[in-house]
């Protein structure tokens, strides 16, 4: 027999938290002791299947598939009290492909019906799908061993009540007989534990008494010796433990490593366990899987008329769809109709287009709000006449092929985004059509990405969070989205020509010469290398659903954590994709619900949003000045700062602008250019005049994919599909793929009569172009979402606004943001009123109430409640409301919130006064004769004939304290504006806006200076004794979080007293964290600096060739409206050079509105 070895037990990272081997380095560590294969039996699950298995045949290994089950000697369907639920290991390989299909039934069964903690599977399972599976007895936690263990504890918690060789022998017979004498092994084990050493002479007799051959196998759970520390990690962050913590959960023994074939013969010498090695190979030999060559699996359309084919049914609703959408149905229409028909067909996707178009068809008539599309999709024109997009594609010059064509080797991939409320009903109507049985949601892994393996590395190793904070910073930031690893950081690899490697080392010598100078750092650095990359734990993909045409375990495995949880692929989603199944994304938009709420705020009859001029002044003003919160997929800094400088004056200018805002073209710089040029500050050029007719709608630059296949099609002669792989080849920018593309192109272009030097120069300019390209089809359904909801803005600024508030009132920055944005568009915000208030934000008079829904500590079922009695009449005082009110479903914390909001003002008392008396009212309350007509309990039940004993005082906080409690209670100051007029000089004197920085990603961090009027301060001592402060700092456009230490405390504390505006120099943290760490804090007077901004001059910058008499006349007038103590110079750019001119007559106030206007007026 062979001297080599197969490993038949390992654990990957997809034993989450507990394996620390990634799958390809622990195959190449097979590969290089030269071991024929391997299994992979991970706990309770078969995530990793069949990446493990693609993997191991690309490497030329023999692949294993097996699990670690959680066996049970009860019923599955039993729960038990969790100290008494005994459950055991037992390891299964497939040996065939039927055995690998029982594998999928039982990892799906044990999920579906066994889950409680784990998920598990009982003998009725373990008979039923036997078939085809080898089965090894387990390791310690396996229910042979604890009958012979002389401690049976393991991690699983069981504890056997005795220990009985008898009863282990009847456990082993009882196993063989499911499984059969040749399939069922005594597994054996030795990491040098007690019980392993105990336990073996034992085993080995079962062995004999039952002729059950053994096997040698290691249970790794990490790749090299060397990768223990990190899995001990592993295991600390698990259990959220140190590892100098002598009680934490850690591994008995050592060497959980994949060994050499020599260290496991060595371990399990054939004199002593006779063939125990061998039968690993044995095994190996064994494995035979067969799979079927990819294909797609459609669920069948259900096609009403039985004399039809799906393809006819198919045309005839396309046919229905084009008369509808379509006057005339020219012959272009007709062709393209039938050219893309005809490629459907051949391809055999006539369901899935039928499909899809039901589900939108449902929605729609559920009146579900639906995007106008998403992807490539809208480059379809029978997907426009089914109702799947909204974009008629011939129109705006989108292409069939880069949605699909016959080169395609996978499904069309349609996205659908519907009204964020309503997209579980669109799913629930998908489920409840094809079955609970045949659709799920699919699976995702969270991986520990490299500053969280950092900061774990930190914590497990017992050192504050302020260590491994620190370690983390020294990381690069993200570049276009790519982030860095920790080995990109250390080590340049010369050899990777792909990502920003180059980047990332260069911006990490500070991380690289602490690593090397400082002992600590080196520590957190060399564990969380370890644990950089695994998988953390699963989740459910935000929008990934899966359809087959039978039930999902004819397919892959799948899982649910529960009765009430939903249905989970064990597959991620690139698997499932690979598995041929029809894989569709159900995204739910909150931009959707925005624009329904503004509909029915303005009244639904009177607006079709869908059918509104897409040439409105008033629109192309907001794009103009950049006034872009809540405007779809353009609120960013960029997008803003974008816009403002392209000016936009048509639909395709802001198609362009959805495209330019994307990583890619920002990183290569391309906004700028295509502003230049749209602005006339650079002269408009093509490579030939041939190029025009397809560049001339983005100024000459090539900046959507589907130009680059026009540009080949025009002048190489390619084919549409051939097009398509050209832009892929040059998205992707593989070398040898690339230059047998320009010599196909150049060859083309020649043929065609072009130059072989104009070719190649062509050929590079869009090769550089087409690595930052966007799609078309998608900026142009996007950027109509984006007129949409600018349009409403701009017209019914409001119910727009009051839209926003209502999607938003759970998250307290957001809302901050939108009131702060109404102040700037002049609406007017009114706190809650208990009888006004609807549940959600509404209009009256072109004013915004206050929604009850969205105070603090109300919500959305008590407010619909007090909506419900309010029909019965208002509320005539604090009293009577509260009598009305059932105490189940208002409580006294959100009485408070609602008298610290203000809804209870308009009855006359002081908010303090009502707040320091609800305990007295409760207590008189208690008192009071229930009212014979409501048994049901109340705050207050008030009989009308009892005076109330208690009177509210008439007092009331200061301003300050009045305010703050309202922010608290609303999320901003909504009464009154505490800056005072300031907001202006403070955002003059400040690099960003407070909601500028809500852009900034989770972990990005940024220097920033903020001038704003403290609030919240909250003073605290570490645990060191150190003390420090945390404050809000407030300005126009929202709040955030200031952390003062050291210096900057006593400084703090010397310098202010009560209400403080000041000026915070200091690093902003993104995201979850959403703080600037103070360097530096200065005490500002904003009064004087209004005095200071005043005698400063206004400057405004023109060309002369927009100076004209109509525009000076214009200009004139509209400074004239903001009278105030700036004066105003003119500087007008020549060819000749510029000059400087004082308007002497004119003084003005600045103000942001201001210049927004000058803006507008000079861009039209």
């Amino acid at each position: 027999m062979s001297k080599s070895f197969v490993h038949l037990h390992a654990h990957t990272e997809y034993s989450m938290l507990d394996g620390a081997a990634k799958i390809e380095t622990y195959l190449d560590r097979v590969k290089e002791l030269k071991q024929p294969g391997a299994a992979i039996t991970d706990h309770g699950n078969l995530y990793g299947a069949l990446e493990f298995y693609n993997l191991a045949k690309k490497k030329k290994l023999i692949p294993i598939i097996g699990y670690e089950a959680y066996i049970i000697n009860d019923s599955r369907f039993d729960r038990p009290d969790r100290y008494s639920n005994k459950r055991y290991h037992l390891t299964l390989l497939a040996e065939n492909t039927k055995g690998y299909w029982n594998l999928v039934e039982m990892a799906s069964r044990a999920f579906t019906e066994g889950y409680y903690y784990k998920p598990r599977i009982d003998y009725e399972l373990l008979q039923k799908y036997s078939d085809g599976i080898i089965a090894l007895s387990g390791c310690l936690g396996g229910e042979i061993a604890q009958y012979l263990a002389p401690d049976g504890s393991t991690e699983e918690g069981n504890s056997p009540t005795e220990r009985s060789f008898d009863k282990a022998l009847e456990k082993a017979k009882f196993y063989q007989s499911i499984f059969g004498e040749e399939k069922f092994y005594i597994e054996l084990h030795n990491h040098g534990i007690e019980q392993q050493k105990i336990i073996l002479p034992d085993l080995i007799k079962i062995s004999h008494e039952i002729g059950a051959p053994l096997v040698a196998t290691n249970d790794s759970h990490y790749v090299n010796p060397e990768d223990s520390s990190a899995h001990d990690a592993l295991l600390c962050v698990q259990t959220n433990a140190t590892l100098d913590d002598e009680n934490r959960f850690s591994f008995d023994g050592s060497g959980y490593y994949v060994k050499s074939s020599e260290e496991m013969r060595k371990l399990f010498p054939q004199n002593k366990y006779p063939d125990a090695c061998d039968n690993t190979i044995k095994i190996a030999e064994k494995i035979d899987y067969s799979f079927d060559s990819p294909k797609y699996y459609l669920p069948d359309f259900p096609v009403p008329e039985k004399n039809k084919s799906i393809e006819e049914f198919l045309y005839e609703k396309v046919q229905e769809g084009a008369k509808e959408l379509y006057p005339k149905i020219t012959n272009e229409i007709k062709e393209r109709i039938d050219y893309e028909l005809e490629v459907i067909n051949s391809m055999g996707f006539p369901s899935y287009f039928l499909i899809v178009g039901d589900l939108m068809k449902y929605a729609k008539n559920k009146n579900i709000r639906t995007g106008a599309g998403r992807g490539s999709a809208a480059g379809s024109i029978v997907s426009y006449c089914l109702g799947i997009t909204g974009i008629e594609p011939i129109k705006y010059g989108l292409l069939f092929e880069r949605f699909l064509n016959k080169g395609r080797k996978e499904l069309p991939d349609i996205d659908m985004d519907f009204d964020e409320r309503y997209r579980n009903d669109v799913i629930q109507y998908v489920i409840d059509k094809y079955g609970n049985d045949k659709v799920a949601h699919i699976i995702t892994f969270a991986t520990i990405k490299a500053k969280q393996a950092i900061r774990d590395a930190a914590r497990v190793l017992g050192l504050p969070f302020s260590s491994g904070d620190k370690v983390a910073k020294l990381m690069p930031p993200m570049i276009l989205g790519n982030t860095a690893t920790i080995s990109e950081c250390l080590k340049l690899d010369e050899d990777n020509k792909s990502g920003y490697s180059k980047e990332f080392y260069s911006a990490s010598s500070e991380l690289r010469n602490q690593y090397k100078n400082d002992e600590e750092v080196k520590k957190i650095i060399d564990i969380g290398l370890g644990l950089e990359g695994l998988r953390r734990q699963d989740g459910i993909h935000a929008a990934a659903v899966v359809i087959s045409p039978d039930t999902l375990t004819s397919f892959l495995p799948v899982q649910q954590k529960g009765k009430e949880a939903e249905l989970v692929t064990q597959y991620e989603m690139h698997t499932v994709e690979q598995l041929g199944l029809l894989k569709m994304d159900f995204l739910g938009l909150r931009n959707l619900s925005i624009i329904d709420r503004t509909l029915e705020l303005i009244g639904n009859s009177k607006l079709d949003i869908d059918n509104i001029p897409l040439d409105d002044k008033k629109t192309f003003d907001l794009f103009s000045q950049g006034k872009m919160t809540g405007v779809f997929q353009l609120e960013s800094r960029v997008a803003q700062s974008t816009s403002r400088n392209l000016r936009p004056k048509k639909f395709e200018d802001i198609v362009a602008l959805v495209a330019l805002i994307r990583p890619g073209p920002l990183g290569a710089g391309m906004h700028n250019e295509f502003t230049d040029r749209a602005t006339g500050k650079k002269d408009i050029e093509y490579l030939h005049k041939d190029l025009e007719e397809i560049l001339s709608e983005t100024y000459g630059v090539i900046l959507y994919q589907e130009q680059v296949m026009q540009i080949a099609q025009k002048v190489a002669g390619f084919e549409l599909d051939e097009a398509d792989d050209l832009r892929k080849a040059m998205g992707k920018k593989i070398p040898k793929v690339m230059e047998k593309q320009r010599i196909k192109f150049t060859n083309g272009a020649i043929k065609k009569g072009y130059s072989e030097q104009f070719a190649i120069e062509l050929f590079d300019q869009i090769a550089y172009f087409a690595g930052y390209g966007f799609n078309k089809s998608h900026s142009v359904p996007y950027a109509l979402l984006a007129y949409q909801t600018a349009y409403l803005k701009a017209n019914y600024p409001a119910e727009y606004i009051a839209a926003c508030l209502t999607a938003v009132k759970r998250d307290k920055e957001r809302t901050a943001v939108f009131l702060s944005e109404s102040r700037e568009l002049g609406v007017k915000v009114s706190t809650p009123d208990i009888n006004e208030s609807l549940e959600d934000f509404s209009v009256n008079n072109n004013e915004i109430i206050f929604g009850l829904s969205a105070i603090r500590n109300v919500g959305d079922v008590t407010a619909e409640k007090i909506i419900e009695e309010r029909k019965k009449g208002n509320f005539e005082s604090i009293e009577e409301f509260l009598s009305r009110i059932d105490s189940r479903s208002l409580n006294k914390r959100g009485v408070e919130a609602m008298i610290q909001g203000g809804a209870f003002d308009k009855f006359g008392y002081p908010r303090r006064g009502i707040f320091e008396s609800i305990i007295d009212l409760i207590e008189d309350a208690k008192n009071l004769t229930k009212n014979s007509k409501n048994s049901q309990a109340s705050l207050f039940d008030v009989d009308e004939n009892i005076q109330n004993k208690t009177k509210i005082k008439n007092i009331e906080w200061d301003k300050k304290e009045l305010l703050n409690r309202e922010r608290e209670m609303l999320g901003f100051f909504v009464s009154e504006d505490p800056l005072s007029g300031y907001g202006e000089v403070l955002r003059s004197d400040s690099s960003h806006s407070i909601i500028e920085l809500l852009d900034y990603p989770e972990d990005e961090e940024v220097n920033v200076v903020i001038s704003g009027l403290v609030s919240n301060v909250q003073k605290r001592v570490s645990r060191r004794g150190n003390p420090w402060i945390q404050l809000d700092l407030q300005e126009t456009t929202g709040s955030v979080g200031v952390l003062l230490f050291n210096k900057l405390v006593e400084k703090y504390n010397a310098s202010f007293d009560g209400e403080a505006y000041i000026k915070v120099t200091g690093t902003y943290v993104g995201g979850s964290e959403n703080i600037i760490r103070a360097r530096d804090i200065e005490i500002i007077d904003p009064s004087k600096m209004i005095n200071d901004l005043d005698s400063s001059p206004l400057r405004i910058t023109v060309s002369e060739n927009d100076l004209d008499k109509n525009n000076l006349v214009l200009l004139k007038e509209l400074l004239q409206k903001h009278p105030g103590n700036s004066k105003v110079e003119l500087e007008v750019n020549s060819s000749e050079g510029s000059k400087l001119l004082e308007l002497k007559s004119i003084k003005i106030k600045k103000t942001t509105k201001l210049r927004n206007e000058i803006n507008t007026l000079l861009s039209n």
